[in-house]
């Protein structure tokens, strides 16, 4: 196993980290909707092609249309991103574990930190909606910048997260790791590929 190129650091796209950005807010943009619609049940009448019409959608469901547009663009584009990393790991490295530990409850923290309390704002206010965007943009800065990038209520259902150390040659390091796998474990070996700084995609590697 060559030792010589582990601290190479690979870096998402753009995009790539708005859908992961976008996908760890689902929830709360599914409770939006939800919210919004139940609340102005009474104008989900068909008022005809015609500006009011239209004046009417925007403000009792702008918002909910806006999460939707933001959910289905979330979820293509994340599904797209796990699709590339899944061929370009192959063209990372094997490194073996000194040190696992699971980071699966991170996304119950995430939730409740994040989502929750923003569920109860008031959507129809126009000076709301601009705090909250506002709110979410200083999140998303922070978001890409941090380990927060691959902690996902959604992308949990399908995917383990671990903190992990391991050997660069006389180095130890650390990282964060997504895989499918869910049982790693130390002095595993596990492919790996990196996708931002101490950030990982890989899985458990069985050596014969």
């Amino acid at each position: 196993m060559s030792t010589k190129a582990y601290t190479r650091t690979n870096n998402l796209t753009r995009l790539a980290p708005l859908v992961l950005f976008l996908t760890s807010y689902m929830p709360l943009f599914i409770l939006i909707i939800v919210r919004q619609t139940i609340a102005n049940s009474d104008y989900l009448v068909w008022g005809g092609l015609n500006f009011d019409a239209l004046l009417c959608l925007i403000k009792h469901f702008g918002i909910s249309l806006l999460c939707l547009v933001l959910t289905i663009f979330g979820l293509i584009g994340t599904y797209v991103v796990f699709e590339n990393l899944q061929l370009k790991v192959e063209n990372g490295y094997t490194i073996k574990t000194i040190d696992v530990s699971s980071m699966n409850d991170e996304p119950l923290a995430y939730i409740a930190t994040y989502v929750i309390p923003l569920m109860f704002e008031d959507y129809s206010n126009l000076p709301n909606c601009l705090t909250i965007i506002g709110i979410f943009y200083i999140v998303y800065r922070l978001y890409v910048r941090s380990k927060l990038l691959l902690v996902n209520p959604i992308l949990s259902l399908k995917y383990s997260i671990y903190s992990f150390r391991y050997m660069d040659g006389d180095i130890e390091r650390q990282g964060v790791l997504i895989s499918k796998d869910n049982d790693i474990l130390e002095s595993d070996c596990i492919k790996v590929y990196n996708i931002g700084y101490q950030l990982y995609y890989g899985y458990k590697r069985v050596l014969i």
